[in-house]
């Protein structure tokens, strides 16, 4: 998070809208923006002060996740708060709105008793107790993490019941993974720079106020917490290997990034080195961001990373990692090939322009068009709330990105030619995706620092083009599936697909495996789960399907009703 002057942004220095493109055709794709239509009002409440304290422009992520099990993924809106009072929440709380399957949603929050605590950051889900009722767990400055159990009807805070009160650096992202192999979901929590109120420093630029920069403090080692099986977590990060590579830490994606069975991870690190821990198969953990190419920026210079999601850009069968950066530094895309040695090609593949102008945050690899192939969203807005003072170019709002992956292998820029939903110019941080109305289409939810929650509901004009959705949940591996698996044969193309327990920057997506059929009538899915079970889905048609490890694939209807757990 360094403080550069950098050139490109859209123009304006608040929240409104980008003009459309002049003179090209509107593309197929396009997004609605819906919130409130759809019975979401959450505002974050990011308390800037005038002594901005630096965690007030970070927050805040989200999470898309099916907590009733209906078969419908809700929204879990991290709030933020005060940032000199993180005792109580009463000032920007986090928000539950649960969906009736049809992408309508009404507020649960005190139903579900949500509160949050500290000021918030991000957010994970994953069923820690294996009841099959999705958990979740916030990260903040100054409140420690917060672990709140599912009964089914409501959260339950059980932090120092487990352990976690333990837990007290500033968090940013976190994620559960059975890293392990035992059955059971771990915790790895990303921390950022070792940051007190009432020693922090005032910075200054041509006499301007401003946030410091990162580089000001001390990093913060990541912690990394083992699932004892018997509701208690213990912290291992040292043990792990983990607590050794201390960065500035701000985002995580969980994956298995060399397809040996077991969960990988990779932390976006701001101006210090990205790390890459390759997991030996029980939970420990070799750093080899440098030697694999992923710790630095084409140039060899540390970025200020800030977001991170994995996918198969080049669709060799490789894991790719991706992480957005500061104005004035591209988001990189990490090409792996062969396997365990990547190279930046964010240029060649179209994004290093588009993204060098804005200064990004959450990102999502996801399949907008139902083509098979994985596009790109990116999340977008300063830190410095005043630099349109200083700049004509650079704003503190910016407009999002939306990368159409072409034939050719190369990203097109289409954000300003689809829909009023991507022409939005404000200061996004969190961001997350899931089909929200059961249409087959993958929608898009953000969240804006010291702004609306904004829902972009998937308008797009893909006739015939459909999708399979699979809700994967294990039992001889962790019940939310992830580290699960996918290969799809449709047509003449694999695709590859994983349930991850991280991704973007602070925020969940719908752990749910999205398909694109393109115009294929199904696909041919092998299920890799994490127990080391193989399992055949045969001809799969378009449509949402339930599947419990090892049993048929059940069709359901979103909304139609609550699947309990067995």
């Amino acid at each position: 998070m360094t403080l550069l002057l950098g050139c490109g942004a859209e123009p304006g220095s608040g929240s409104g809208e980008t003009p459309a493109a002049q003179g090209a055709p509107e593309s197929p794709v396009q997004f609605s923006e819906e919130a409130r239509l759809r019975g979401v009002d959450f505002q974050h409440e990011a308390g800037r002060t005038a002594e901005k304290y630096m965690p007030e422009v970070l927050g805040a992520g989200l999470a898309i996740a099916d907590f009733d099990r209906n078969g419908a993924p809700d929204l879990y809106f991290v709030g933020g708060g005060d940032v000199q009072n993180t005792v109580s929440r009463d000032k920007g709380p986090d928000r539950l709105y649960l969906n009736d399957g049809a992408g309508q949603f009404r507020d649960a929050s005190k139903e579900w008793s949500v509160s949050g605590a500290g000021y918030g950051m991000g957010v994970a889900v994953g069923d820690y107790d294996s009841d099959g009722w999705p958990d979740l767990l916030t990260t903040s400055f100054g409140g420690g993490v917060r672990l709140y159990r599912n009964t089914g009807s409501g959260f339950e805070d059980v932090t120092e019941s487990t352990g976690l009160q333990a837990e007290r650096a500033w968090s940013t992202s976190a994620g559960f993974a059975d890293f392990d192999r035992d059955g059971d979901l771990d915790l790895y929590v990303v921390h950022y720079v070792d940051y007190e109120l009432q020693l922090a420093l005032r910075c200054w630029h041509n006499g301007r106020h401003i946030y410091c920069s990162p580089g000001l403090y001390e990093a913060e080692p990541d912690s990394v917490w083992r699932n004892e099986g018997d509701g208690t977590f213990v912290e291992v990060g040292e043990q792990v290997g983990v607590r050794a590579h201390p960065g500035k830490g701000l985002a995580l994606a969980l994956g298995d990034v060399d397809w040996d069975g077991d969960v990988d991870a990779f932390v976006a690190n701001d101006i210090t080195r990205n790390l890459l821990f390759y997991n030996d198969g029980g939970g420990v953990f070799e750093e080899r961001g440098r030697t694999a190419g992923v710790a630095y920026d084409e140039s060899g210079r540390a970025a200020a990373g800030m977001g991170s999601d994995f996918s198969d850009v080049d669709g060799n069968g490789l894991v790719d990692i991706s992480c957005t950066n500061f104005q004035d530094e591209t988001s990189n895309l990490y090409l792996q090939k062969p396997l365990g040695v990547f190279r930046d090609r964010s240029y060649p593949l179209g994004v290093g322009a588009s993204a060098q102008n804005r200064l990004s945050w959450g990102i999502d690899f996801l399949d907008v068009d139902n083509d098979g192939d994985e596009d790109l969203f990116i999340a977008n807005g300063h830190i410095d709330d005043g630099i349109g003072s200083v700049s004509e170019q650079v704003t503190f709002a910016q407009a999002n990105s939306l990368m159409l992956l072409e034939e050719s292998g190369r990203y097109d820029d289409i954000s300003d030619r689809s829909g009023a939903g991507l022409r939005l110019v404000e200061v996004t941080r969190g961001a997350a995706s899931g089909d929200l109305d059961g249409d087959g289409l993958l929608d898009i939810v953000v969240s804006n620092n010291g702004g609306n929650g904004r829902i972009m509901m998937n308008r797009s004009d893909v006739a015939g083009s459909t999708s399979v959705i699979l809700w994967l949940e294990g039992t001889l591996s962790n019940r939310s599936a992830i580290g699960a698996r996918v290969e799809a044969q449709v047509g003449d193309a694999t695709l590859l697909r994983e349930v991850r327990g991280a991704s973007s920057y602070a925020s969940f997506n719908d752990p749910r495996i999205h398909i694109g059929l393109g115009g294929e009538a199904g696909a041919d899915v092998l299920l890799l789960w994490p127990s080391g079970t193989e399992q055949r889905l045969e001809a799969i048609g378009p449509g949402h399907y339930h599947v419990i490890e090892g049993e048929a694939p059940v069709p359901i209807t979103p909304g139609a009703a609550v699947i309990p757990p067995r």
